[in-house]
């Protein structure tokens, strides 16, 4: 039997506890966790506290995840980041450089459970048989807990580009918001956020005519589904020998492919 991968946890919120929980069971050891208290400008990722680390896990917000991203690819460790809201058009070509001139390995994931990249490839395929379809409208509506950062979710963003990809428009035809009065715009995939409770995470595609009302849905019971994915995702990433900057999305095939001493 292998010994366990080191791994650092950079954030101690309601996922990085659940993600430290399940850990053992996936083949890592937790050897670091930072909070925000512990961490602030991203001071405590240093070569001395996370030497002999085989890999990362940043599950914070987005306005520190690009300064871990930086600190972390800096020291050579792989990093998994499921933060979302951080990745844009211009923060997006500076970390592939950083990536490319270290030599690194990251993975992001606007969401890891396996489920939802079920999800997305289903609202893949909607997109290439319903996308171009004349009199059809297309949404997507996300529900998440209070606590939630960002808005919307970066898994509504992605399930929007895939399904506009996929019907060969642009990736960036969306628009947050859904007007209160007036004739919607076809060609624009409208996305809309509520923010309610304690919900772990709800995505909807909803595809409307005159005539039908088609909708693909997805709802998160726990956090376990986004814990093992991440946990997954970071094993994957520790045996990939070509540096890169890897999408979850693009991935995933490959994560699953690899049985984990076939751990739930």
């Amino acid at each position: 039997m292998s010994a366990p991968l080191k791994l650092v946890l950079i954030g101690d919120g309601r996922m990085g506890r659940r993600l430290r929980e399940l850990a053992p069971a996936h083949g890592f050891e937790v050897m670091l966790q930072l909070g925000e208290a512990d961490n602030q400008q991203g001071e405590a990722l240093t070569a001395e506290r996370l030497a002999g680390a085989d890999a990362a896990i940043d599950f914070t917000h987005p306005d520190a995840a690009v300064t871990h991203i930086r600190r972390t690819l800096a020291l050579g460790i792989p990093l998994v980041v499921g933060t979302t809201g951080w990745l844009t058009e211009s923060t997006r070509p500076e970390i592939e450089k950083l990536v490319a001139e270290k030599s690194g390995k990251l993975l992001y994931g606007s969401n890891f459970s396996l489920g939802v990249q079920l999800f997305m490839k289903l609202a893949a395929e909607a997109g290439r048989q319903l996308g171009q379809a004349a009199g059809f409208d297309t949404s997507v509506h996300e529900v998440h807990h209070t606590g939630k950062a960002d808005a919307p979710s970066g898994t509504a963003i992605t399930l929007a580009r895939q399904f506009l990809t996929s019907a060969g428009k642009p990736a960036s035809a969306y628009t947050y918001g859904v007007p209160e009065r007036g004739q919607p715009d076809t060609e624009t995939l409208r996305v809309s956020a509520q923010r309610l409770g304690g919900v772990f995470g709800d995505h909807s595609l909803r595809i409307n005519s005159a005539w039908d009302d088609i909708e693909l849905t997805h709802r998160a019971r726990n956090r376990d589904g986004f814990a093992v994915g991440a946990l997954k995702a970071a094993a994957w990433l520790c045996r990939q020998e070509q540096a890169g900057f890897y999408l979850i999305e693009d991935v995933v095939a490959q994560v699953l492919g690899h049985s984990e001493e076939n751990h739930p």
